[in-house]
């Protein structure tokens, strides 16, 4: 099969579980507010269709910037093949800098691995030298750079736009080198895609705010609105390095709530689903977490073995931890929530169709029971949007065959749902090791408590990069609306569809964002580009982002500041 039928067949699939995963959703919903009557379910029917467009998932209008001169300037600019050229060659250019980030780093000026990212800086300075000539440029912990262009108001009376990007890119196993079809840091440009490592995440987003301050500038456009870049230098391995000491340093310039808006790189963009177009923009994000076990027993000679050594009590924990995983919880709180809202006010009948809806809501209110594995098989992977995600990752146990181990332990990765915290998670765990200590007469340490070497017989929990759930960013503020109306006015919908929608949406990773929180409640993940299968090719074989979408990346950047700009008189 070819890869375009593959592509076909992906996407057909994917659009069958996610009407599945709607209607299991709404169905989830009635739960909530059981039906009383057949005439209130008619009445329910009617609330997720056409008819409630102006109250459910409402959608405002395009928003074009006041200033016509740089707007037309910028958009010359952007259509015209030679400037798509020398944008096209900027992103090979920094691709071709392989700018790694290891989880192993040691600290900035001691690890010479670090040096990779006076490369970047010294490329974005050499490529865009008017943007540096026209902005403050600090540095939080050597690499992290941060660009100040300054507008006409004091940040004061009019709040900076902060816009966040990462130099970083994952690293390219060298055995995995051969299986591109471009070299990962060759940058190759085909003719219709750009191919390397970084070309979707995040050195096309980079490229992309950049250069949107390099069009305005050439324009000759003066803000009143001070415009910040901030671009971090390793997201890809948590953020402590860079991310953390660039919001440090920003809280320290502008205070809490000092910035009125911050967009980061998004997971989706616009997609197509239930045949109808969205603009998918991140609102939050789950948690995370890494639970460390640690079990420490008696060892000795293999031929004289104890029932239970510790390898055989881990694995007791892991089937423990397997066989139980967290339950789904869907409520109006998650983003998800409103995206399914929206597909059902938008989506055409027969994509959603409302027969289906009167079956559904009828079997509903006769037998309210639905169970966690008819949800988990409705949603398939999508379930976790709304659910906690647990992987076993690592596990170590045992020095020699014939010795009987005396410590082994395993890592856990989660993902934590919008409406669970860390606290929760913790106790869940907490209650299943406990129990299997209590078995095998071992002593219990749960994860705020200290663990005790000197005890031969112990199991230990321990927490690793904790991170409750990001904060729900408001659909409802200005800086929303002016996000969505600069969606609405520059990007297309896919298809044949005559209206882009825009809509709430749920990050299952983490951005640096998660920095933050504190300078602003309106933070956003958007990138404007048809992610479906960009995204896949992401921290794999073969990442591309397609040309034709990545030049106009910066118009829409361009008509975001402009348009934030038009709120300040």
């Amino acid at each position: 099969m070819s890869e375009k039928a593959n592509q076909r067949r992906d996407k057909s699939l994917y659009t069958a579980w996610f009407v599945a995963f709607a209607l299991v959703v709404v169905s989830i919903a009635l739960l909530q507010n059981p039906i009383p009557s057949s005439s209130s379910t008619l009445s329910w029917l009617e609330a997720y269709g056409p008819e409630a467009q102006s109250e459910i998932c409402h959608q405002g209008p395009a928003l074009s910037p006041t200033n016509k001169r740089v707007e037309t300037y910028v958009r010359d600019k952007v259509d015209s093949a030679e400037y798509q050229r020398e944008v096209i060659g900027k992103l090979s250019g920094i691709i071709q800098i392989p700018s790694e980030s290891y989880d192993e780093l040691g600290p900035i000026g001691e690890d010479n691995r670090w040096d990779v990212f006076f490369q970047v800086e010294d490329y974005l300075k050499h490529v865009y030298p008017t943007v540096f000539q026209s902005v403050k440029l600090d540095h939080a912990n050597t690499h992290g750079l941060i660009l100040t262009w300054e507008g006409s108001v004091p940040p004061s009376e009019a709040k900076p736009i902060l816009m966040l990007a990462h130099q970083d890119v994952v690293p390219v196993l060298m055995e995995n080198v051969k299986d591109w079809t471009h070299p990962p840091y060759e940058g190759h440009y085909d003719g219709e895609s750009i191919w390397g490592r970084g070309a979707t995440d995040d050195k096309g987003y980079l490229i992309s705010i950049i250069e949107s301050l390099d069009l305005l500038i050439k324009s000759g456009f003066q803000p009143k609105r001070t415009v910040i870049l901030a671009f971090g230098c390793d997201e890809e391995i948590s953020g402590e390095n860079c991310g953390r000491p660039i919001s440090t340093f920003l809280l320290e310039q502008y205070g809490h709530d000092g910035i009125y808006l911050i967009m980061d790189e998004g997971s989706t963009g616009i997609q197509r689903e239930f045949n109808r177009s969205f603009a998918m923009v991140g609102i939050a994000e789950k948690g995370y977490l890494d639970v460390g076990i640690n079990v420490s027993s008696t060892g000795g000679h293999a031929s004289n073995p104890p029932d239970h050594n510790a390898i055989g009590i881990l694995s007791e924990i892991v089937v423990a931890i397997e066989s139980n995983p967290f339950l789904g919880k869907i409520t109006p709180k998650n983003p998800m929530f409103n995206f399914l809202e929206c597909a059902a006010v938008y989506a055409p009948e027969s994509s959603f169709p409302m027969s289906v809806r009167r079956t559904l809501s009828k079997a509903v209110a006769q037998d309210g029971n639905i169970s966690q594995e008819q949800l988990d098989q409705a949603l398939g992977d999508m379930r976790y949007h709304f659910k906690t995600s647990q992987s076993v990752g690592k596990i170590n146990g045992g020095i020699k065959i014939n010795a009987i181990p005396e410590t082994a332990s395993i890592m856990v990765n989660l993902r934590l749902a919008v409406e669970t915290s860390i606290a929760q998670v913790e106790a869940h765990y907490e209650s299943l090791v406990r129990t299997i200590a209590k078995t095998h007469e071992m002593v219990f340490r749960g994860f705020h408590s200290s663990c005790d070497p000197s005890v031969a017989r112990r199991i230990c929990l321990f927490g690793v990069d904790a991170l409750e759930p990001a904060p729900v960013s408001p659909v409802d503020a200005e800086s929303f609306g002016i996000l969505s109306g600069t969606i609405k006015n520059v990007l297309k919908p896919l298809g044949q569809d005559d209206e882009l929608i825009v809509t709430p949406y749920l990050m299952p990773a983490n951005t640096d964002t998660k920095f933050f929180w504190g300078l602003t409640k309106n933070i956003y993940r958007f990138t404007p580009v048809n992610l479906v299968q960009n995204l896949n090719r992401a921290h794999t074989t073969n990442e591309f982002i397609r040309a034709d979408e990545f030049v106009r990346e910066p118009l829409f950047f361009a008509s975001l500041i402009l348009n934030a700009d038009d709120l300040i008189y």
